[in-house]
């Protein structure tokens, strides 16, 4: 099975992690705005780093599933 993120999901999963950190940490009033810019401008979908971004989670994301896949191939009827 083969499963991968397009640029709208890891935008919205990006997004999702960055409210709750900046709801559940103790930043700054200027350090809230750093991060909130940062996110805008540099994690957009389509922009470099967005882009590396989303390889590093469909990498991340194969990898995860081929060892899931290998762990239910070796799993003993025993167990």
């Amino acid at each position: 099975m083969r499963v991968q993120i397009d640029d709208e999901e890891a935008w919205a999963m990006l997004s999702t992690v960055m409210q709750q950190v900046l709801e559940d940490a103790d930043f700054s009033d200027e350090d809230r705005a750093a991060l909130r810019r940062w996110r805008s401008e540099q994690m957009r979908p389509g922009r470099d780093a967005s882009k590396a971004l989303l390889e590093r989670l469909n990498q991340d994301l194969e990898r995860l599933m081929k060892g899931k896949e290998r762990s239910r191939i070796q799993k003993h009827d025993w167990v």
